[in-house]
């Protein structure tokens, strides 16, 4: 008889093949690219629908090809290919996703569909009136098994085989694989011949309408599932791809965050935590033989003073060339870090770490011997380096730490702008330090500190102009401490700003004594440190000094050094003027030490030069110094200022200082910085004089106050 096909029911069965080719292909990607946890449960599912699309795909080709409709089966008679067709795609999606896409996995895979796609379209055809006892029947069967895997094995190579991690196949492709294989898989009908077959009351339909509706039903059913696992695929697929970016982006925020909690935000490089983290590292490691730690602490000299003349923009940009200049001189695997301000910290890991901190620290200091141009200006800048050395100096992070900063503290105490290694006496000067910096600031609660004053004479009359108040620190174990021994800890510590203070309401308490109790007619000089002078309020605690006395203003002097008033001389000026405006007198001490510029005398309010001793020192033999104090008295008369020369301790260089001009001299000549009591007994003993008188009023008030 002549055969006859049914258009419609042939579309939907080619439309559900299609559609179930598409399903196998995406979810073999999808398997073999999820997490683990969601494998077995894919798997499932996605063998369930797709196993219920072949098995409808295969019952809708062989309605199609039946003559007249599908006799009635028993339940295995459909369940059998169902749960064949499930099983097929369950093993297909085992081989992908079990083991990476190679050719094993893709020839298994392929084999699995094939068989299930080859049993189930089998089972389906000889339900539904199939001669498949036939020759042709079976070269058909062998034919479509061997295009079937020849066609998934070829798809999934191309799906799978040349995938990156993470990437899934466009979906062009698919669709092109997934219409070759639908074609693969209603192929076997086409070779199949079928017997004739009338319909009956037992069939699930009557005629071709029936048996369209069934097919309709059935093409449904099978697309609902399809479909249904394709949305959950794509949005499963979406919400892993969300989850990998948001693991991603975490990653990424945690790196960035690491970075910031280890790394110095201005100039990049690792920071103190980072610096001891890997310094413990390597001391857990210094088992292996011949390994040696140093440890370096570099601080650069001065480095304030660029921060308070220049601003901070200059300041940030000098460290950050700076950094760039030190690492170009640290090798890997050394580590370079920035621990403070100004303040670097290095890591030296090696075979012979104390050659190689040597070579290294030495580059360093190198490298900081140009000049940095920075917003136009140029600055130098120069470093003081500690180094100690593991196992030779300490065994433990903190202890290496600690002798690489007394080897610095050596090193700035030396004058700076070298390297010093860690020598156990340096450890022995850093506790005798700490002990006194515990004692200064005991000191001043308990009353320990006490105020000598030097007179400043006039060259022309020999009369007492002013006398200058002098800090000294009486300890109650090593007696008398020379300021030079604790003022620049003070002013490292900071307590340079209550004593500075405290110096200035009792010289002013004394000078209350002297010039109105006692009618004598000469000002108290204090000196001011850049610290002091720096602080916000100062003008605040110089009228509260005054006040609380009962002074005239103009009875007080303020002694300020070049480099106090060069921090930041336009703010300087004004705070200046304002003391004048009050009667305040101001003198430039150690004036030639420090800037030396003369064309800020013209800009600032001051009163009086006080040329420092180191000038007055050699003076009856040196030409230089000579040539040096007749330019700079000539230059302050020129403009109205007054000179004193200090430091004044023969009768030789007192010749010299009257011959040069200068107005007022100062210095051991005269007599030591004393008590205002031994002071003014001193000067009432010396002369018998008109000036006894005087002198006599001087011990009186001396004495109204005690020492």
């Amino acid at each position: 008889m002549t055969r006859t096909v049914d258009p419609i029911i042939a579309a939907l069965a080619a439309g559900i093949a299609a559609l179930t080719a598409y399903g196998c292909l995406s979810a073999a990607s999808w398997v073999a690219n999820v997490r683990p946890r969601w494998t077995l449960r894919l798997i499932a599912g996605n063998s369930a629908a797709l196993g219920l699309g072949l098995w409808s795909a295969c019952v809708l080709e062989a309605l199609a090809l039946s003559p007249r409709g599908w006799p009635p089966l028993a339940a295995s008679g459909w369940l059998l290919p169902l749960a064949l067709a499930a099983a097929g795609q369950l093993c297909g999606l085992v081989f992908v996703a079990t083991r990476e896409p190679d050719v094993p996995a893709i020839a298994g895979s392929a084999f699995s569909f094939a068989i299930a796609i080859g049993e189930t379209q089998w089972l389906s055809l000889q339900a539904g009136g199939g001669l498949l006892d036939s020759a042709a029947a079976r070269a058909a069967a062998a034919g479509f098994l061997l295009l079937a895997f020849g066609g998934f094995a070829l798809a999934l190579w191309l799906t799978l085989g040349r995938r990156r991690p993470g990437a899934h196949s466009g979906n062009a492709a698919r669709v092109a694989l997934s219409l070759a294989l639908a074609i693969a898989i209603l192929g076997l009908g086409a070779g199949v011949p079928f017997g004739p077959r009338l319909a009956s009351e037992h069939e699930f339909g009557e005629g071709l309408l029936g048996t369209r509706l069934l097919a309709a039903a059935l093409a449904a059913l099978a697309a609902a599932a399809l479909i249904v696992r394709q949305l959950i695929a794509t949005f499963q697929r979406r919400l892993e791809e969300y989850a990998s970016r948001s693991r991603h982006d975490l990653a990424e925020a945690h790196a960035r965050l690491q970075h910031i909690a280890t790394h110095d935000p201005l100039t990049g490089l690792p920071n103190w935590n980072l610096l001891k983290e890997r310094l413990a590292k390597s001391l857990a490691e210094r088992h292996r033989p011949g390994r040696t730690i140093a440890v370096a602490a570099i601080d650069l000299d001065r480095f304030s003073s660029i921060n308070h003349s220049l601003g901070h923009g200059v300041g940030d940009g000098v460290l950050i060339e700076i950094a760039h200049r030190l690492e170009a001189s640290v090798p890997a695997p050394h580590t370079l870090a920035r621990v403070g301000g100004d303040s670097f910290g290095l890591l030296v890991d090696g075979v012979s770490a104390r050659m190689d901190a040597h070579a290294i620290t030495s580059a360093m200091l190198a490298s900081l011997e140009q000049p940095f141009l920075i917003h136009g200006e140029e600055v130098r800048v120069r470093s003081s380096i500690g180094v100690s050395v593991c196992p030779d100096d300490a065994r433990r992070g903190d202890d290496l730490l600690a002798h690489a900063e007394a080897a610095l503290v050596t090193s700035k105490r030396h004058g700076g702008g070298r390297v010093l290694f860690f020598d156990p006496s340096m450890s022995d000067s850093m506790r005798e330090r700490l002990a006194l910096e515990n004692d200064l600031r005991r000191a001043l609660a308990a009353r320990e500190f006490e105020i000598h004053y030097q007179p400043q004479i006039s060259t022309r009359t020999g009369k007492i102009l002013s006398v200058e108040a002098l800090l000294r620190w009486r300890h109650p174990q090593k007696g008398l401490i020379a300021p030079s021994s604790f003022i620049p800890l003070a002013e490292q510590t900071g307590l340079i700003v209550p004593l500075d203070a405290w110096v200035l309401g009792e010289a002013c308490r004394q000078a209350r004594a002297w010039l109105t109790d006692a009618g004598l007619n000469f000002k108290v000089a204090v000196n001011l440190s850049a610290m002091q002078f720096r602080c916000p309020d100062i003008l605040e605690t110089i009228v509260s000094a005054v006040d609380a006395a009962a002074l005239d203003p103009r009875s007080l002097e303020i002694e300020l050094t070049e480099s106090a008033l060069m921090i930041d001389p336009e703010k300087s000026a004004s705070a200046l003027k304002l003391l004048r405006s009050m009667g305040v007198s101001i003198a430039i001490d150690d004036f030639g030490t420090g800037y030396s510029s003369l064309s800020y005398l013209r800009r600032l309010p001051i009163d009086k030069l006080k040329i420092d001793r180191s000038f007055v020192r050699d003076l009856p033999t040196s030409p230089t110094d000579e040539s040096i104090i007749r330019a700079i008295v000539s230059l302050a008369h020129s403009v109205g200022l007054q000179v004193v020369a200090e430091g004044v301790e023969t009768a030789e260089q007192l010749e010299c200082i009257r011959a040069l001009d200068c107005d007022q001299w100062q210095g051991y000549y005269c007599c030591a910085p004393q008590p205002a009591a031994e002071l003014a007994e001193r000067l009432a003993a010396d002369s018998a004089t008109s000036a006894t008188g005087l002198r006599a009023a001087l011990t009186r008030a001396s004495r109204l106050l005690g020492p």
